[in-house]
């Protein structure tokens, strides 16, 4: 089964009040991550980005809960969370009633923005609807190696290497229709 058909069962499955809900929650997921992908994880629906889940959704006998898949994401949302009963790694909410969307979004904005604080390995930087902005390698704490940076709309935008934070190599922009517009050589 394709990742939106196993979401499609799981919700089949679950009784009233809760489908109706969690049902809820998953269009006010697809309206903020358009681009994102729906899988089970960890036998929960799930929304992914570039392979790292955002957000997940469960139903409970008594409850239904978010999962952002970070137990640091439910720290950093503050007193936005104060009204929930939250767990190291889950937001729990009554049946009848689905989240806000101001609090969905901040919730998978704290997720996105976590998954771009790499100071080691590959970087990747989201914009609000989960589509990439930028990927490529850090080190210590430095853009090291190949970047890349794309539009809104996906299309390439302009390429470049650093070494230690600096700009190396030859850099390329790019017009939306992905034609080189200038090279730059460091």
């Amino acid at each position: 089964m394709s990742g939106v058909a196993d979401v499609d069962a799981y919700l089949a499955e679950i009784p009233e009040p809760q489908r109706a809900t969690l049902t809820s929650i998953r269009a006010m997921l697809r309206s903020i991550l358009p681009n994102a992908d729906e899988a089970m994880k960890y036998g929960m629906p799930a929304f992914v980005v570039c392979g790292k889940s955002v957000a997940g959704y469960a139903a409970f006998k008594e409850h239904c809960s978010y999962f952002p898949h970070s137990s640091g994401v439910l720290d950093r949302a503050g007193d936005a969370v104060a009204g929930y009963e939250v767990s190291k790694g889950g937001l729990r909410f009554d049946p009848t009633t689905p989240l806000p969307k101001s609090l969905v979004k901040r919730l998978v904005r704290l997720r996105m923005d976590e998954l771009a604080d790499v100071t080691d390995g590959k970087r990747i930087e989201l914009y609000d609807d989960g589509t990439v902005k930028a990927e490529g390698s850090m080190k210590a704490g430095e853009l090291h190696g190949a970047w890349t940076w794309y539009r809104k709309d996906g299309s390439l935008m302009r390429t470049g290497s650093f070494r230690a934070g600096a700009q190396t190599g030859t850099w390329q922009t790019y017009d939306a229709g992905g034609a080189v517009v200038t090279t730059k050589r460091y």
